[in-house]
């Protein structure tokens, strides 16, 4: 589907329904997006090989037949693509790209921390910020359910090749320790631990506006979605990481029995949100019409636009908390 009017000959991804809806969204995308490939520790191979097993994953053809130079000519070549997907296989790899596709298997498949032997495996071939700056880097790759659930569904013929300045930053410390969350990134005042400003200052961004009333989601209907996420994981009330993954503003906000129970509120825009949430969470393929259409009439399509780009991160900082957290 496209939600757009006229969504026109090319493909609408994240970029072009970011900028449909918002500019500024859509410029604070981009930079998050360069950043992935400029201000990161991380080899272009690496970031390839998760940008490639991402759009797998996530079925997302449009992606899945791209290729980003940088990587194909740090090494990645054709041959080693059907890799990726083969965790068997994945031996004759980088450590650094077995470490890192590791990684993006636990974000999608198995959102809870390595135990402690494959988590020192994974910061000794990546460094402490190269583990956040893959996690990051599946968040942004994300960016393909916006597509997915809202713009046009299909792949151009053969590989699109995409030029991509790529800088590599050296880590100043070599640190090799997992890094810790100290406070919740879906918390206003919440920072992720040492990563270059350039990728975490536009999600942080991001999260200050969900929570001040000037984004497309409401306050209370933001907690009721953070804590309806969390619910879906399966995470009960006692558990430690609960508190990493629903602040304080959103407990103050919403109340968990409520929020399990939305299916039973009345008709009117936070219903249909939470309606929109699990869809878009569950599988982004299965958002159609009869899910849009009572959002789009209520707060049209730029809106349905940025409801879902946030909901998407709700859940992906989610995803990162869980991926991070080692229960301590």
């Amino acid at each position: 589907m496209s939600i757009l009017p006229s969504p026109g000959p090319e493909l609408a991804g994240a970029v072009v329904l970011l900028q449909h809806a918002d500019p500024k969204e859509r410029a604070r995308f981009t930079a998050l997006e360069d950043a992935v490939w400029s201000n990161t520790t991380l080899r272009p191979a690496v970031i390839e090989s998760v940008r490639l097993r991402c759009a797998h994953v996530r079925r997302c053809e449009s992606c899945s037949a791209m290729r980003i130079r940088a990587g194909t000519e740090d090494g990645l070549d054709e041959s080693q693509i059907p890799l990726l997907d083969n965790p068997d296989a994945r031996d004759e790899l980088t450590p650094g790209q077995m470490a890192a596709l590791t990684l993006v298997d636990r974000f999608f498949q198995n959102p809870r921390a390595p135990d402690e032997a494959e988590s020192t495996r994974i910061a000794e071939a990546l460094g402490s910020r190269g583990v956040l700056e893959v996690l990051i880097t599946c968040a942004v790759f994300c960016s393909s359910e916006l597509r997915i659930a809202l713009g046009e569904d299909g792949a151009p013929e053969g590989n699109v090749i995409v030029e991509r300045p790529h800088g590599t930053v050296e880590e100043q410390h070599s640190a090799t320790r997992w890094p810790a969350l100290e406070t919740s990134l879906l918390d206003p005042e919440g920072r992720f631990p040492k990563v270059s400003p350039e990728l975490t200052e536009p999600v942080h961004d991001l999260v200050r506006t969900l929570w001040s009333g000037a984004g497309c989601l409401s306050p209370d209907v933001a907690a009721a979605c953070v804590i309806r996420s969390t619910q879906l994981f399966g995470i009960g009330s006692d558990e430690p990481v609960i508190e990493l993954l629903v602040p304080a503003i959103a407990a103050d906000l919403a109340n968990g029995d409520d929020v399990r129970n939305w299916t039973h509120w009345p008709a009117g825009l936070g219903r249909d949100v939470l309606e929109l949430a699990e869809t878009l969470w569950l599988d982004p393929s299965q958002v159609d019409e009869t899910v849009t259409d009572p959002l789009t009439a209520a707060i049209g399509v730029e809106g349905v636009i940025l409801a879902t780009w946030e909901l998407l991160w709700i859940k992906q900082l989610h995803r990162l908390t869980l991926v991070l957290h080692r229960g301590r």
